[in-house]
């Protein structure tokens, strides 16, 4: 049997037919190996995102609200009178700071005692996490004592006899102190309050650390009399500015970002031990000098260290940091 053949034209669709679905199976392939990928890459960098987005939980019991919750603690935990009323009165205050099991007065026993207490003054000195939960929050506390009044007393049961001549009274101060103390106190929060969950205790004095102020090494002092005369006069001019001018006329000798004045707060004085260094660019200079200024209030005279970068452009000179040391 004769195979049948078709016409060139025929031929031509039927070419172009299978070509045309054989590009669309092929393009249809590509895409969904494309989708599969980026959904794979998509899955593996998910959680990666995920846990950089999330941030730590804040542990409250270090917050400011913990901090205040401490300093208001520490006032009724040091202020007592040493009588039964006293003693109820002060364990009544103190109980809503305190977690249950806690001893009632905080662990401060009462027996032997002779003196009364009161808070003079009280500040955050550190605050130290202990869990994601809880902090011991330490607090810098003076505090002063009064002996309590006694009705037996040999002062009093010499009181009916007259003095003798050589008899010299004396009026003993009824304070002592204030005491300087370091007052740690534990701290918990459910997430929406405070209790102190331990018996507060004292902690030593902090040693003073060994540290010196910054100042220039002898080897990086500038002695050129010339410079020293030219910083001095811009210096005054300056400060003169920084104390009573505007910030539009304290912008004409700044460089670099705003500088705020201290205008209706101090008036400037004088200058006292300038010296100069080298700075990191061209003509530039670290200045150390001490600003003498009068409080406009007050009058006293302050004298404040200062530390400058100032820099000499176009003839002129400018600030472009300061900081107190």
């Amino acid at each position: 049997m004769k195979k049948r053949e078709y016409p060139p034209r025929v031929i031509r669709k039927k070419m172009i037919k299978g070509l045309f679905w054989t590009s669309f199976v092929v393009l249809l392939f590509l895409s969904i190996v494309a989708i599969v990928r980026v959904g794979n890459v998509g899955a593996g960098s998910s959680p990666q995102a995920f846990k950089e987005t999330v941030e730590p939980r804040r542990n409250l019991a270090a917050s400011e609200g913990a901090q205040s919750f401490a300093q208001n603690f520490a006032t009724q935990y040091f202020q007592w009178n040493n009588t039964d009323q006293g003693k109820q009165e002060r364990m009544g205050r103190l109980e809503p700071y305190l977690a249950q099991g806690i001893d009632e007065q905080a662990g401060l026993s009462f027996q032997g005692m002779k003196w009364n207490s009161t808070l003079q003054s009280s500040q955050i000195w550190n605050v130290k996490p202990t869990s994601s939960t809880t902090a011991t929050i330490t607090l810098r506390i003076q505090h002063s004592l009064q002996p309590i009044q006694s009705t037996s007393s040999p002062a009093l049961a010499t009181q009916s006899k007259p003095p003798t001549q050589s008899a010299k009274p004396t009026q003993p101060s009824p304070f002592k102190g204030p005491y300087e103390k370091y007052f740690a106190v534990p701290v918990k929060t459910d997430g929406k309050g405070f209790v102190v969950y331990g018996v507060p205790y004292f902690t030593p004095s902090p040693k003073k650390p060994h540290l010196r102020a910054e100042t220039f090494q002898e080897t990086d002092k500038i002695t050129d009399s010339r410079l020293q005369e030219e910083v001095e006069t811009f210096l005054q001019t300056f400060f003169k500015v920084y104390s009573t001018g505007t910030k539009n006329e304290l912008s004409y000798y700044v460089k670099g970002k705003d500088m705020q004045t201290m205008k209706d707060v101090m008036t400037f004085q004088k200058i006292d031990d300038l010296t100069i260094g080298s700075g990191e660019g061209k003509r530039e200079y670290q200045v150390n000098v001490t600003g003498v200024f009068q409080e406009d209030l007050s009058k006293a005279q302050l004298r404040y260290p200062y530390s400058l970068v100032i820099v000499h452009e176009q003839d002129r000179w400018f600030v472009k940091s300061i900081k107190n040391q």
